[in-house]
């Protein structure tokens, strides 16, 4: 769509904010926007699909510079019949004479009438912490999205609350109680915020980066550590969808738009504004941007895994299960064992072969672009075989993560380093800080994650030596930790300065029990050069057919 200068916009909201505030009333709130044809354009312009997954929550912005952002998030969810729409917008002149705001009035736009669900804002005003109030009036956290709301939702009614920039989280919590029997399964909760404001393109893109990985690991409590306004306008806001689309609905958030205002510009801009656009749902969503990688955890392709990939029935439905998730976007892997034309007619139960010709027309379909080779067992068979294995790898197109190397993989670096050696008189605690040096000579122009190889068999949280080991690559400027060797997922943790996860479990291995499980998460990259992670869970995908013998849950060691 043809993009509005600054100008425009400062000239429409100076025409649109002119006039006293309004008192408290009965009759509905006049337009603050008197001309539709903003929020017109922005809606024809709009060409995505709708999304058929229940989405419960959006994270959009009020600053109309980004119109098609809006529209386009809510045109993601035409289609859905919501009752009920409840705004979490801030309070951004300060005029609410308590921690929360709301109205019984209705609202009239440009393009019709908004009705409010009064008896949901009566449930509200139960809380000594909510009162009435005439602020919105002129408050366009609410009034930028009322245009689109009543466009793609004719039929909901909404629940405005404007948020005071000094609620604490104690009130937050409060207004959570409160707000969860109004949060149904035909209700829309839609977080109204912008993100960075008044900061450089450079200094905006580092605030938005802290923010996408507190995203990332979507802790409600990693939000206090945010700042107002240097990441976002409001973080009462932020704290409430986190915390009441994981306790009512199981959902987390999906970031699909990080922007800022310098990009609606051809002319420099010193003090911008940044968009974080939020999807919520209990269900798998895409991600668009301008690149996606996966990670994956222990893989073997040899033993009971051999005899399952030569079956094609059965490979054709790895494949299919796994490209469902990836869509064909490059992966990377953590490859347990060693590559070779043929293994060893008995090679003990802890030494782990994979035959080419069977493992690289797999990890080539999967799209794998990277294996790392930093874990215990690439050296099974012996230092030639393990150099011949990163020549056939690499022949293929596929680049070998040794340990202590990094790759140099577009938009971020990958290091690699195991604290595990079956090779060694000392097989684990082997990684030191010397190790770790040679990351002080890598360049500081793009993210830096590291793979590691680490931690027990079958435990889902870290130990202290692994929590010691990531303070230790955190401080050498590593921002994404991804663990493997437990056989198990753990959590993704998400902070400000980094993002950790203890293991991803398995990707392919010869292991079939409860314990047993793993994931793919998915590092999303915009076209500001930021990230966000996203965990997608991973069915089990060794299913050992009845006649290939039991399934087993055997230790690597």
């Amino acid at each position: 769509m043809r993009r509005l200068t600054f100008l425009a916009l400062i000239l429409l909201l100076a025409g649109a904010c002119s006039g006293p505030d309004q008192p408290q009333g009965k009759g509905a709130f006049p337009p603050f926007y008197l001309n539709g044809g903003l929020f017109l354009a922005a809606i024809h312009h709009c060409r995505v699909q709708p999304l058929p997954q229940q989405i419960t929550g959006v994270t959009v912005p009020h600053h109309l510079l980004a119109a098609d952002l809006i529209a386009a998030t809510f045109a993601r969810l035409r289609g859905h019949h919501y009752q009920r729409v409840v705004i979490l917008s801030p309070d951004h002149f300060h005029r609410s004479r308590s921690p929360f705001a709301v109205t019984r009035r209705d609202f009239d736009t440009p393009l019709g009438r908004v009705a409010t669900d009064r008896a949901a804002v009566r449930q509200l005003l139960n809380n000594p912490l909510v009162n009435e109030s005439g602020l919105f009036s002129h408050e366009h956290g609410v009034r930028a999205l009322l245009p689109f709301i009543v466009h793609y939702f004719p039929q909901a009614a909404i629940v405005p609350i404007a948020i005071r920039g000094n609620s604490r989280p104690a009130d937050w919590d409060s207004l959570a109680r409160t707000l969860t029997p109004l949060l149904t399964p035909e209700t829309l909760l839609v977080q109204s915020t912008d993100f960075s404001h008044y900061l450089t393109p450079a200094q905006a893109r580092r605030m938005d980066q802290e923010t996408l990985r507190v995203l990332s690991g979507g802790d409600p409590r990693q939000v206090l550590s945010l700042n107002e306004p240097d990441h976002l306008d409001s973080r009462g806001c932020q704290y409430l969808q986190l915390l009441l689309q994981r306790r009512i609905f199981g959902a987390g958030p999906t970031v699909i738009a990080n922007r800022n205002s310098q990009g609606y510009t051809s002319e420099p801009v010193n003090k911008t504004t940044s968009y974080i656009v939020q999807l919520y749902s209990a269900d798998a969503l895409p991600v668009k941007g301008t690149q996606s990688y996966f990670f994956g955890g222990d893989t073997f392709c040899g033993r009971f895994v051999a005899q399952r990939l030569a079956t094609p029935a059965s490979r054709d439905a790895l494949i299919r299960q796994v490209l469902k998730i990836t869509g064909g976007n490059p992966l990377i892997l953590n490859l347990e064992g060693v590559l070779t034309e043929k293994c060893p007619e008995s090679p003990g139960p802890y030494t782990l072969c994979m035959k080419a010709p069977l493992t690289l027309p797999l990890l080539r379909t999967l799209h794998v672009r990277a294996v790392s080779l930093a874990n215990n067992h690439s050296h099974d068979l012996g230092e030639n075989s393990y150099q011949e294995m990163c020549r056939r790898l690499a022949g293929q197109g596929i680049a070998c993560l040794e340990n202590r190397g990094v790759l140099d993989l577009g938009p971020f670096y990958l290091a690699g380093f195991t604290d595990v050696d079956n090779q060694a008189e000392q097989k684990t605690a082997r990684l030191t800080r010397e190790d770790l040096a040679g990351l002080d000579r890598l360049k500081k122009d793009k993210p830096l994650f590291a793979l590691l190889h680490w931690g027990r068999e079958f435990a889902d949280t870290a130990g202290p030596r692994e929590k010691a080991l990531a303070a230790l690559l955190e401080a050498k400027g590593v921002e994404v930790v991804i663990g493997c060797h437990s056989h198990r997922v753990s959590t993704l943790e998400g902070t400000r300065k980094s993002c950790r996860v203890f293991s991803l479990g398995n990707f392919l291995f010869d292991q079939y029990q409860p314990p047993v499980s793993g994931m793919l998460v998915e590092a999303v990259f915009f076209p500001q050069d930021t990230y966000f992670l996203k965990v997608h869970p991973l069915k089990n995908l060794y299913h050992l057919r009845p006649s290939a013998g039991k399934a087993c849950a055997m230790s690597k060691r």
